[in-house]
């Protein structure tokens, strides 16, 4: 059976036996021993769901603007309505014209009628002089002067009347369009105003929002730091030099076939382009070789506890590409520069 860093083998009979040993270096042991146990200890956590709030609530401004359209832009506008269609029917005319009637047309019939009183005086003081008072001319006279008053009080009534008309249509639409002016101007107040507490309730919101979105972001990666150190490690362990040593004996059976490891299972799962571990503390037989086009300059060198040739750079050389790893050991990413990572 295979340990944590050694793969499992299977053996199958064959003429011959052999066996396969692996040399991990000592420091990557270690470093595997505890990216495993840190490992553990993070999965064994329960998880953690966010309690806090997401989502902002309604500014107060925003809801005063609310209510103000509610409760006075709507009825507002209801009001300007009934007041657009307001018409000068009967009844609107007798309100508007009573007034002008009692005082004008009342006034004028009461003068031709005391006109007409002072005609009939005088047509009968004519008649006594002619010696005619009570005679059928008189009479005749009389008739007449009665029809022509009341042809005057019928014409004088009907043209005040019809002025009375005409003046209380221009006051009615005098006054509806005063109306319609106060309700107007008063509707495009509160419209302003509703508009305005909208506006600076969302923004207000909206600044309230982005702390929320904030401390949500904040304890995911809270969350999730250990578990994205663990990945990290975990691909750049993948990338371990470890030696092989094949022994070959005869009599007996044992071809082994070798299984991955856990560790090695895990590194599988590492993310793509991970980072090597380039701390020059981990290396011996540092040796510089060239230099990139970039001009970074470029090493060959052997981990400590390994023999292997390796080919790369100094992660103190490099700061734009190099992070250091929970253990405190500088590691780079190889892909932001323009040098290769290789065995030599």
């Amino acid at each position: 059976m295979g340990s944590i860093f050694k793969p499992s083998t299977t053996v199958v009979q064959a003429p011959s036996q052999s066996s396969t040993s692996y040399d991990i270096p000592e420091y990557f042991k270690e470093i595997q021993e505890r990216t495993l146990r840190t490992a553990e200890n993070v999965f064994s956590q329960p998880y953690t769901a966010y309690t806090g709030q997401r989502i902002a609530q309604l500014d107060p401004s925003e809801i005063q603007a609310e209510n103000i359209y509610k409760n006075q832009i709507i009825p507002q506008s209801g009001q300007l309505a009934n007041i657009a269609n307001q018409t000068f029917d009967t009844a609107t005319a007798q309100a508007y014209a009573n007034p002008y009637e009692n005082q004008v047309i009342s006034g004028a019939l009461t003068d031709l009628g005391e006109a007409y009183g002072q005609s009939r005086k005088a047509m009968g003081a004519q008649a006594i002089g002619a010696g005619a008072f009570g005679g059928s001319r008189q009479g005749i006279e009389n008739v007449l002067g009665q029809e022509r008053y009341l042809d005057s009080v019928a014409d004088t009534s009907a043209r005040l009347r019809q002025a009375g008309f005409e003046s209380g249509a221009n006051r009615f639409m005098a006054d509806r369009a005063a109306q319609m002016g106060g309700a107007t101007t008063q509707l495009g107040a509160l419209q302003s105003a509703s508009q305005g507490l909208q506006a600076f309730g969302q923004s207000a919101r909206g600044i309230e929002q982005a702390g929320l979105a904030e401390g949500y972001r904040d304890f995911i990666e809270e969350r999730e730091y250990p578990a994205g150190q663990i990945r990290q490690m975990v691909g750049a362990l993948s990338g371990a030099p470890i030696r092989s040593y094949g022994e070959e004996r005869s009599g007996s059976v044992g071809t082994p076939v070798a299984g991955p490891s856990i560790f090695g299972q895990a590194a599988g799962a590492a993310l793509a382009g991970a980072q090597f571990l380039s701390d020059i503390r981990l290396k011996k037989d540092i040796k510089l070789v060239g230099k990139s086009p970039k001009g970074i300059k470029i090493y060959n060198f052997k981990y400590l506890g390994d023999d292997k040739t390796y080919q790369g750079v100094m992660a103190h050389q490099v700061p734009q590409a190099s992070t250091p790893n929970q253990f405190g050991y500088l590691m780079v990413d190889y892909s932001k520069l323009d040098v290769e990572f290789k065995e030599v």
